[in-house]
């Protein structure tokens, strides 16, 4: 891992023109430089699906990697969130930051091997159909099962999937998997940690339908007779903070955001939290979202009561935007 990072690799979602201008003109006012070849870390402007897509294409990447969620998002992989980019980015240059290492899986399907950083979710391709499977650790037959799915998930992975369907949060750092059974016919099936170092094979397979292997979401590759899964290479995210608990505070941060109002309108209210107040036309600069996404969110930021419409004392005919005091 370099002690100073001054060459990035730049990998914006969408590929954003305003986004990827304001990251380059950032970068190079902290002497980072863009580059694609022989760079010392890779920057991702994206959502952590993003993040997981970008995984599958790398494979193995060979740099640590700085995820910036985009404009309006909170994230749960990101190095830092869009509004303090600039900040990160002069620690970055200065080597003021760590690489935290993720486990990720390895999954065998057939003669393919495809990692995954949250999990490997084992489903037949119809819905309310069950399937039959065998799971094996170190060679060791463990159960039969007959269910509805079966997940295996990573540290990382263990406050997504995983937990929805009943397994347990794992601090990160932890150097274990966890198996979750998903309504299995049979009661005593439960959802079982083992030690990350174990070889796993879900063997056996069979259903009505096709079953698919599903890798962080992203990846569907049809299955036949069997799964393996180990432990794969890891992934090497930047870090400016140490809690052992942080994926789990992160997870709580994301479920309280998600409120029912729109990205953009998330932006905007941090964007007036920043600020303290703004005119439309200012939010625009700021944002570099267009006017008439501006006034959208505003709309609904006002309409909800979070924000409120004030007349601008320089200039009664123009209106400013403050957060409303609870």
């Amino acid at each position: 891992m370099p002690d100073r990072i001054t060459r990035m690799l730049l990998h914006v979602e969408g590929e954003v023109p305003r986004v990827r201008e304001r990251v380059r003109r950032l970068m190079g006012e902290h002497g980072l430089e863009e580059a694609t070849r022989d760079y010392d870390a890779i920057l991702v402007v994206g959502t952590d699906g993003e993040l997981l897509k970008l995984l599958q294409t790398l494979g193995v990447p060979g740099a640590p990697i700085f995820h910036v969620s985009p404009p309006g998002y909170s994230t749960f992989y990101s190095s830092v969130e869009w509004e303090g980019l600039n900040g990160a980015l002069e620690r970055l240059s200065r080597g003021e930051y760590r690489a935290e290492q993720l486990t990720r899986l390895k999954v065998c399907v057939g003669s393919s091997d495809v990692y995954a950083l949250n999990e490997l979710a084992l489903f037949p391709s119809r819905s309310a159909t069950v399937m039959e499977y065998s799971l094996t650790v170190n060679g060791e037959l463990l159960w039969n099962d007959k269910a509805d799915g079966i997940i295996v998930a990573t540290p990382a992975g263990s406050t997504a999937y995983a937990y929805s369907a009943g397994g347990p949060m794992v601090l990160k750092g932890t150097r274990v998997f966890v198996v979750v059974p998903v309504n299995s016919l049979n009661p005593m099936r439960r959802s079982l940690v083992i030690p990350d170092e174990a070889r796993l094979e879900i063997r056996d397979i069979s259903s009505q339908v096709g079953v698919e292997a599903v890798l962080d979401g992203v990846t569907r590759v049809r299955v036949s007779d069997r799964v393996t899964v180990e432990k794969g290479d890891p992934v090497f995210l930047i870090r400016f903070t140490e809690k052992v608990g942080e994926n789990i505070e992160r997870k709580v941060k994301l479920t309280l955001e998600s409120q029912d109002i729109p990205p953009s309108a998330k932006f905007v209210l941090k964007m007036l939290q920043i600020y303290g107040e703004a005119t439309p036309r200012e939010l625009v600069e700021k944002t570099g979202l267009p006017d008439r996404t501006i006034r959208y969110a505003l709309s609904i930021l006002v309409r909800k009561g979070i924000v409120k419409r004030i007349a601008n004392p320089r200039n009664i005919q123009q209106r400013v935007y403050r957060v409303a005091k609870p």
